[in-house]
C-alpha cells in the first residue's frame, strides 16, 4: 500500500456520506457560497462585488431546493464523531429534474429580483442552461448523470475526502442504475481537471468560452462509471 493510500484510507474512516436533509440546505449553501465565490463564472452574474456572496447564497439555496424536492439527490460527506457537514456533491439523472411555476414562487424569486436585478436573474438562468448544453454538446449524449456542485470544505481538502465522496458517487451509480453508464461534469477551474483526471475522468474539451460577451475557462469532462 503507497503512503496515499494509507493516507486516504485513514481519512475515509472518519467520514460517512448520506442524502441531505431539508434542514441541512442552508448550511450546505454556506459551504457552497464559501467554495464558489472565486470562481470566475458566478461574477457573470453577480456583477456587484458587494452583491456576489448574498447572490450565490440565496442561488445555492434555491437549487438544493429545487433539485431535491421531489427526490434527494444531493449528497453529503460528514463526519463520523460529529456529524459535522465537510463536503457535499450532486448527482443529476438523465432525466434531469422538473419543477413547476409555484416552485419558483416558493423560493422567493420576487425579492431577488428587488434586491439583484432581472438582469442577475436572467444572467443566472441563462448560464446554468449554457453550461449544460456545452457539457451535453462535448458528450454527444444526453443520457448522462451530470455531476455538479462538488465541495469540500477548506480544512478538509487535500486528505482524500473529495476522492472518498466521488468513488462513493460513482459505486452508488453501478448499483443503482447499470443502464446508465456516464458521468459528466464542467469545471471553471484548472486544478480540478487535476483532480477529476486522477479519478478515471477524461477531458472532452477545454479552453475560454464566451457568454453574452464575457469569457471564463471551463472544461468538459465525463467517466464511465465502469470504469
Amino acid at each position: 500500500m503507497t503512503e496515499n493510500e494509507k493516507k486516504e484510507k485513514f481519512n475515509t474512516d472518519e467520514f460517512f456520506i448520506e442524502k441531505i436533509q431539508y434542514s441541512e440546505i442552508d448550511e450546505v449553501a454556506n459551504i457552497l457560497t464559501d467554495a464558489f465565490k472565486t470562481n470566475p463564472a458566478y461574477s457573470i452574474i453577480f456583477r456587484k462585488k458587494e452583491h456576489l456572496e448574498d447572490g450565490l447564497l440565496w442561488l445555492f439555496k434555491t437549487n438544493l431546493f429545487m433539485i431535491n424536492q421531489k427526490q434527494f439527490f444531493t449528497n453529503v460527506v460528514k463526519k463520523k464523531n460529529t456529524g459535522k457537514i465537510i463536503g457535499t456533491y450532486t448527482l443529476i439523472p438523465p432525466q434531469g429534474t422538473k419543477n413547476t411555476f409555484s416552485t419558483y414562487s416558493k423560493i422567493g424569486l420576487p425579492r431577488f429580483i428587488l434586491k439583484f436585478g432581472i438582469n442577475s436573474l436572467i444572467r443566472m438562468l441563462s448560464l446554468d442552461r449554457y453550461n449544460k448544453k456545452l457539457l451535453t454538446g462535448s458528450m454527444k449524449i444526453s443520457g448522462y448523470y451530470y455531476l455538479s456542485m462538488v465541495v469540500v470544505g477548506k480544512e478538509y481538502q487535500g486528505k482524500g475526502v473529495g476522492t472518498y465522496a466521488i468513488k462513493h458517487a460513482i459505486r452508488e451509480l453501478m448499483s443503482s442504475n447499470p443502464a446508465c453508464n456516464l458521468v459528466g461534469l464542467t469545471t471553471q477551474l484548472p486544478e480540478n481537471v487535476i483532480f477529476y483526471s486522477r479519478l478515471g475522468f477524461e477531458k472532452l474539451d477545454e479552453g475560454y468560452v464566451n457568454f453574452k460577451g464575457d469569457e471564463y475557462y471551463n472544461c468538459n469532462m465525463r467517466k464511465k462509471k465502469t470504469d
